[in-house]
């Protein structure tokens, strides 16, 4: 898939690695003047994984299209719906005979106006910033060491007990499906983006077998096309991963004026 309306170039692709099924899902579609893209990473079995993130990328383009007309500064707060929403449809999930599937699923999200963009996550897929040759990255992983290092900055926990959990730090304490949603982060500000800038929306399959300067180089490497970016971070995660690699996705948005 590759998209360019004038302003900004998409790229994306999805590889489904070495696991049974595609848990993955994504988006990235435009309105007017309005962009969204978003990747979400299901959890909960073949099935219940796969229909999390159906389920939660279709309620957030649902979400925004309702919204529509929509202010720019409304869009902080209906970000911050359409993730609670998407929480309240996949928590909703039923199997054939009608018990909770009791799936769920990450979530990140950005929506563009022009050369302003905005941001949600919920979980631990990541959004990068790009830009002057440099990455950051703008999410937190809503998991259990973001717990434990609040925990311990408040005085709840010693530094002893703080690395003792460690083991069990990569254990989710948000995610799409979990229900009345604990905690979204959403950007309260957006983010202009100049000319060449590049956001990154990936599932963990990508940052658990690339490391930042691996990213940053390989869509460097990619000049400016950014489907070949996506398809070149997707496969070369595969072929660097020292263990079975996860399904894995990748959304790339570069400002082309």
């Amino acid at each position: 898939m590759e998209k360019s309306d004038g302003l900004i170039q998409t790229g994306a692709y999805s590889i489904i690695g070495d696991r049974p099924s595609q848990q993955d899902s994504y988006c990235c579609t435009g309105d007017g003047n309005l962009l969204l893209a978003s990747v979400c990473d299901g959890m909960g079995g073949m099935a219940g994984g796969e229909r999390a993130s159906q389920t939660a990328v279709r309620s957030l383009v649902n979400g925004i299209r309702n919204a529509i007309p929509l202010k720019e500064n409304e869009i902080p707060a209906t970000m911050r719906q359409c993730l609670e929403e998407a929480d309240r449809e996949v928590t909703q999930l039923c199997d054939a005979s009608g018990n909770p599937l009791y799936a769920g699923t990450t979530a990140v999200a950005v929506m563009m106006v022009e050369n302003r963009m905005y941001w949600g996550s919920v979980g631990d897929s990541r959004i990068y910033y790009l830009s002057g040759g440099e990455i950051t990255t703008l999410t937190r992983m809503h998991n259990y060491n973001l717990k434990l290092d609040e925990m311990y900055r408040t005085g709840e926990i010693s530094l002893e007990e703080r690395e003792r959990e460690r083991g069990r730090g990569e254990a989710l304490i948000s995610f799409l499906g979990i229900g009345n949603l604990p905690l979204a982060d959403v950007s309260a500000e957006p983010c202009v983006m100049k000319k060449g800038d590049m956001v990154l929306l990936c599932s963990d399959g990508l940052y658990k077998s690339l490391n930042d300067a691996q990213i940053l180089a390989i869509v460097e490497e990619s000049g400016e096309n950014m489907q070949i970016a996506a398809g070149r971070l997707c496969n070369e995660a595969l072929r660097l991963s020292v263990a079975k690699q996860d399904n894995t996705t990748v959304v790339i948005l570069r400002m082309e004026q």
